[in-house]
């Protein structure tokens, strides 16, 4: 009988095209959309920098070809001052150099643009004029400038995409819209009668509840498996640390999933209220986590905030495996962790609201 309940709902589910299309299309759209969005220069593409200096001028020359020689830049000469001024003003290019006989640089930039996009820019321009500007040969000097990584964290992979931040920040999206899914299913059989039917059969209700949520972790997991494969076989993804704690933290991340979705189910009545409050919830928690907006990027009390949702710890965890070699199961244990308190934390609550006979 469970087992025919579980087969049952598993064939719904495939049967609805839109569930499918949220769970398994929409995460890939928002990994190549987010991708392009956060990629800049991952493409292997130098930004252009529009640059003017006068014909002779030793120094214009000398930072010409150092911008030509660095690797995120590629400079393109204008005719005059004012036309390098107006690329950048028509956001042709992202800056300028204007590059007199003496005097100081201009270095032509909007001003008004965060200082996360500028800031970057504006130091690495500058220390490519510094480097052409040396009277001594850099090369020579010893560095004035060293980076580390501090003890007990593990070297970072080389040439990291940004393809390694969006596509597990879509999957624990998309991961979490199970819950949703869950939800619907519940209010979909109360309201046909298949649930009260279920209830009639010669089983504990606790059995019938386990098969009503058992098909949707089975593609939960399926999901997550196919959106990191995508990530790993279309978009060039690594995995830096242990397959096994990939797997851990992703079977965790279902579960979490899933029991939320229980609590969901708990509440709502209707899928009018399930399709408002909680599309909007899912969205906040998500945003709130880092899913769509990297939280390192964050102030400090929303880095903070974040890790008031199962989505920052599962992400913290994913960031963990893809990008920090050697990562083992025991390394995103307080990730793991965290998750299946969360979950232990919804279903509870879950279980304590729900009503069988509703």
């Amino acid at each position: 009988m469970i087992g025919a309940a579980i087969r049952k709902d598993v064939w719904l589910l495939l049967r609805d095209r839109g569930a499918l299309i949220s769970l398994f299309l929409l995460p890939i759209i928002f990994m190549v959309a987010f991708g392009a969005m956060f990629g800049g220069t991952d493409s292997g593409k130098p930004r252009p920098i529009a640059l003017w200096h006068a014909p002779g001028n030793a120094r214009g020359e000398a930072i010409t070809k150092a911008l030509a020689g660095s690797p995120g830049f590629a400079p393109q000469p204008a005719a005059t001052a004012e036309a390098v001024r107006t690329r950048v003003a028509n956001e042709d290019v992202i800056a300028g150099l204007v590059i007199p006989d003496t005097g100081p640089v201009e270095l032509v930039i909007d001003l008004a643009s965060p200082v996360q996009v500028r800031g970057p820019i504006q130091g690495a321009l500058q220390g490519v004029v510094m480097q052409a500007m040396s009277p001594f040969p850099v090369e020579s000097l010893p560095p004035a400038l060293v980076a580390t990584s501090p003890p007990g964290l593990a070297k970072p992979l080389d040439n990291i995409s940004s393809f390694q931040i969006t596509v597990p920040g879509n999957a624990v999206l998309f991961g979490f819209f199970m819950a949703l899914t869950v939800a619907m299913a519940f209010v979909g059989e109360r309201r046909t009668g298949t649930w009260r039917r279920l209830l009639a059969a010669p089983v504990p209700r606790w059995k019938a509840l386990l098969a009503t949520l058992v098909p949707y972790f089975l593609v939960g997991i399926v999901q997550l498996a196919f959106l990191f494969g995508i990530g790993i076989g279309v978009f060039g993804m690594q995995v830096a640390g242990s397959i096994a704690a990939l797997v851990a933290l992703s079977v965790a991340l279902v579960l979490c999933s899933v029991c939320l979705g229980l609590l969901f189910a708990s509440i709502a009545t209707t899928e009018k209220q399930l399709g408002g409050v909680g599309s909007v919830a899912l969205l906040v928690m998500g945003l709130l986590g880092g899913c769509m907006f990297p939280r390192l990027l964050m102030p400090d009390f929303m880095k903070r905030l974040g890790l008031g949702v199962p989505h920052g710890w599962a992400l913290d965890g994913y960031y963990d495996v893809l990008v920090r070699s050697g990562t083992t199961i025991s390394d995103v244990l307080p990730s793991i962790g965290a998750l299946l308190a969360f979950a232990a934390g919804f279903a509870g609550l879950g279980l304590a609201l729900f009503r069988f006979e509703k």
